[in-house]
């Protein structure tokens, strides 16, 4: 069962009086994360050995040579963002890729390849950003940790060398992936087997009589990269053997990576962004990310409904919550880029003049302008549905961006969250930017080069184009929520685009509905940042309320891997020692 049936969804909950806890997609990671707590570890030891294991055994959606950001919030003390984001190499240039001609139709689709001659920001050598993840979890762990390095690395070290199993989420991604697979000779050696078909694929000719027990998937190369880090520490990343080796491949494949670019690849450990939500402070990053959109849209939500609302409860409110998310993410595509590249009008997006003048747009019920006319990410790269300058008393003058065309969404992430016994919240999410990254495996080191570049407009002229080192607008948005009550929340998800539809949401969720972390999830969701509206099967008597904005009911066809909702997790602490964490049973890989 699952969010697109009518009845309530099953979500796994967990309530700890002790310790901890964690949670993740995968019970490998889980459990390395509660190891860490039977240890003395905290939070952050928890979310950490998590997050690392998940870098080992989820390489369709991520990987430890990719990028992603974490937020944590502890008592006494500002919440933390550490910015790890997708970044180009020194050697990037917003005309480094060709661009094809682009039909609108094949779009729509949130799994879509990007619109790239050869499609090379997605496969391939010139798709790999920097790689930060391992340098950035490891830094997390050094600010924020308590125990030794080398006993939070321990986990994902054994899982490398022990493998884990193929399950069929795994199967049937590399499947559709195969001839990228096939085509890196490593690749090809870790994640396939001798006919060329992904390891646990069966086990008779072809394809087999159906997905088999296949022996654990060992990652042996990698293992032994990891315990030369727990050995000698992340200064082999920036500077050292690893280092030395992710260069070497990329150089000799075609690649941009130079060591310039891996000594500037430490994180960004800073005080968090915080936006004033009701009877609560949410906390995201700073960087261009999901997180920035989800504050606007909280920021312009609790203007449109000023008290306490759940949207589910009536057509009108889930209406108005639509255009609301419509209309931030019309803002996310023409405005959001890197700030420290060019000028992109942050604080007017997220300023309360601004806010209050797209809540009277969406209490005019009318949708934006222009939504429907084709790709949103499309239509809005090249034209502003609204101008945030305008509001205020001191517009700030920037430039409106006029690209040549766009790029196609990726997907492809994981996220961890944790809460302790003492009050810390940490909230994780790391990705290779699409599905085994761009496809290659370094043979030096085991570790999967991610396609960040495809998180960048490929056309020059965007708020988001590829710059030299700059950095690339992510999906990626988690949260920590600190309610007025000493609650601490830790939200995020997996799923592209439609992480923020669907952070946004569990947030209103948590603070407006007085949620439980379980509860929270099992909510239903829509998402707004494409075309068509989606709408789970369990909203459909409130969709005669939202016929002109074009709503789509998903089938049940992709279970047991609803992708149409992204892939939630929340763990929460509640004071006096209790914590609890919540998944949606039917993304849970037991």
């Amino acid at each position: 069962m699952d969010s697109h049936t009518a009845e309530r969804p099953a979500v796994a909950t967990r309530e700890d009086h002790g310790f901890g806890t964690v949670v993740a997609p995968h019970e490998q990671a889980v459990r390395a994360g509660t190891a860490m707590y039977e240890r003395g570890g905290n939070a952050v030891d928890a979310a950490v050995a998590a997050a690392l294991v998940s870098g080992v055994i989820e390489p369709v959606e991520t990987t430890l040579a990719g990028c992603g950001f974490a937020v944590l919030a502890e008592d006494g003390a500002e919440p933390v963002e550490i910015d790890f984001g997708p970044k180009a190499p020194f050697g990037a240039s917003p005309t480094m890729f060709e661009l094809e001609e682009q039909e609108e139709g094949a779009q729509a689709s949130v799994l879509g390849l990007a619109a790239v001659a050869g499609n090379a920001n997605v496969d391939g050598p010139l798709a790999s950003g920097v790689p930060r993840t391992l340098l950035g979890l490891l830094t997390t762990h050094a600010r924020f940790g308590h125990l030794p390095r080398a006993v939070v690395l321990q986990p994902a070290i054994e899982a490398a060398h022990t493998g884990f199993a193929p399950d069929a989420w795994f199967i049937t991604s590399a499947l559709g992936d195969i001839e990228r697979l096939r085509s890196d000779p490593v690749a090809r050696e870790v994640f396939l087997d001798g006919r060329g078909l992904p390891k646990g694929a069966g086990t008779e000719a072809g394809y087999g009589q159906s997905f088999a027990a296949y022996p654990m998937l060992a990652q042996p190369l990698l293992g032994r990269t990891l315990e030369a880090v727990a050995h000698a520490g992340p200064d082999v990343l920036v500077d050292g053997e690893i280092a030395d080796g992710l260069v070497q491949t990329s150089r000799q494949r075609g690649g941009l990576l130079t060591p310039r670019d891996l000594r500037a690849a430490e994180p960004v450990v800073r005080a968090a962004r915080r936006l004033r939500y009701r009877g609560a402070t949410v906390a995201a990053p700073h960087a261009p990310s999901g997180g920035l959109t989800e504050l606007q849209a909280l920021n312009v939500w609790q203007r449109v409904r000023p008290g306490a609302c759940l949207p589910t409860a009536s057509g009108a409110d889930l209406r108005s919550l639509a255009l609301t998310l419509r209309h931030a993410f019309a803002d996310r595509y023409h405005w959001l880029g890197d700030p420290a590249a060019r000028e992109v009008p942050v604080e007017e997006l997220l300023s309360d003049a601004y806010a209050d003048e797209l809540a009277k747009q969406v209490a005019e019920g009318s949708d934006v302008p222009g939504w429907r006319e084709g790709a949103p990410w499309l239509t809005y790269a090249s034209r502003a549905a609204h101008d945030p300058r305008a509001a205020g008393s001191e517009p700030r003058s920037t430039r409106t961006w006029a690209p040549a065309g766009v790029s196609r969404p990726t997907s492809g992430t994981t996220h961890i969250s944790a809460a302790d016994a003492q009050g810390r919240v940490v909230s994780i999410t790391h990705t290779a930017a699409n599905h085994f990254g761009s496809g290659i495996v370094c043979p030096r080191t085991g570790l999967l080069l991610d396609s960040a570049m495809a998180w960048f407009n490929a056309a020059p002229g965007a708020a988001n184009s590829i710059d030299s080192g700059a950095r690339a607008l992510a999906n990626m948005g988690p949260v920590v929520v600190l309610g007025d009550d000493g609650t601490k929340s830790a939200v995020g998800a997996s799923g592209g685009r439609r992480i923020m539809s669907a952070v946004t949401q569990l947030v209103i969720a948590l603070v407006d509905g007085g949620s439980s972390a379980g509860e929270a999830l099992a909510v239903p969701r829509i998402d707004a940042s494409g075309r068509s509206l989606v709408v789970p099967g369990s909203l459909r008597e409130l969709i005669g309320d939202l016929g002109d904005l074009d709503p789509f009911v998903p089938a049940h066809s992709n279970d047991p891997f609803p992708m149409d909702f992204s892939r939630p997790n929340i763990a929460r602490s509640l004071g006096g020692g209790r914590t609890e964490s919540a998944i949606l049973a039917s993304h849970y890989n037991l």
